[in-house]
């Protein structure tokens, strides 16, 4: 019979006790032995339910994988180092002892991905699936949304549009004839990745001054830096993915749609001096990360162009 006992045996069975510099899985706190000298304490929580957050053709193990990503990708733009989390898991009555299981390897993908520890939380019963992850680490700096000035650089990792076309191929709503195009689509909805080694090298090397995880979409994240910081930003480059791109399934207005306002790209939107795009160029190279630049920032009042027209302030809000 699966309870909450039966649950936390699957998963420290599954994931493992953490090291010896956190305290065991089980009792009624979790606690650290880790220095916070010259260090700041972050914190992070993330709540994935399964009705708004795990589309259809995602697993049980990619979506517990997936709900870990989420909080080390916010760790990332912040240039912190994540090193232990809680998971609170609200599990429907229904789920089997292959269902924990499933949750428990998938919380052991980003453990080993990452490097961090599952170091407790909470198990209850809810009408639909639960996962609540609290992450937390150490750092010397803290990378914020509100320290750009103009005549600065914003640069994007990775590209954008390809997860919301995979969310509407997955939901029915678009459908694809090309295989290459579905698959990849709907691959990067599946198996987020977060930019966790250039982020830290970001904020460690001091080369940049403001940055934020683009989770909820691209524009909306350089909205945040713009207003934050007081600045406006000037787009000169779209940062659309190539096979999204080149296809000719999709007309253009479409294709920026997805690129500007799409969101579930787990990417950084960041800000640098002028000076320090050649060391830039160089730790993305050192990290395998895929950078470009996409405009500038300028005097303003927190607004966001493109083609000298303000962009509307749009992307993923929850309730909306």
């Amino acid at each position: 019979m699966l309870d909450e006992l039966k649950v936390i045996e699957i998963i420290v069975e599954t994931v493992g006790q953490p090291k010896k510099l956190f305290s065991q899985i089980g009792d009624d706190v979790a606690w650290t032995k880790k220095a916070m000298k010259k260090e700041k304490f972050a914190i992070k929580c993330d709540m994935l339910v399964g009705k708004t957050d795990i589309p259809k053709k995602m697993t049980l193990r990619q979506a517990a994988r997936k709900s870990v990503v989420a909080c080390v990708s916010d760790f990332a733009s912040k240039g912190i180092k994540p090193w232990g989390a809680l998971i609170s898991l609200g599990i429907p009555r229904g789920f089997t002892e292959d269902n924990v299981f499933e949750i428990a390897n998938g919380l052991k993908d980003a453990k080993n991905e990452y490097g961090i520890e599952i170091v407790g939380g909470d198990t209850n019963e809810t009408t639909d699936l639960i996962m609540d992850c609290i992450m937390f680490g150490w750092g010397k700096e803290v990378t914020t949304r509100d320290g750009a000035y103009s005549d600065e650089v914003v640069f994007v990792t990775g590209d954008f549009g390809l997860p919301p076309l995979g969310l509407d191929i997955i939901n029915g709503v678009r459908q694809i004839k090309s295989p290459r195009l579905t698959e990849r689509a709907i691959g990067a909805v599946l198996y987020p990745k977060a930019r966790l080694a250039f982020g830290l090298g970001l904020t460690n090397r001091k080369l940049v001054t403001a940055a934020i995880d683009s989770s909820d979409g691209l524009i909306i994240s350089l909205y945040e830096i713009a207003s934050k910081s007081r600045v406006d930003i000037f787009l000169d480059e779209i940062p659309i993915n190539e096979a999204l791109k080149n296809s000719n399934e999709i007309v253009e207005n479409e294709k920026i749609a997805y690129t500007f306002y799409g969101g579930e790209e787990y990417e950084i939107v960041f800000t640098s001096r002028l000076k320090d795009v050649p060391k830039i160029i160089k730790l993305a190279e050192e990290t395998g990360t895929s950078i470009k630049k996409v405009g500038r920032t300028m005097e303003g009042n927190g607004r966001v162009y493109f083609n000298n027209e303000i962009l509307p302030q749009k992307g993923w809000v929850h309730l909306k």
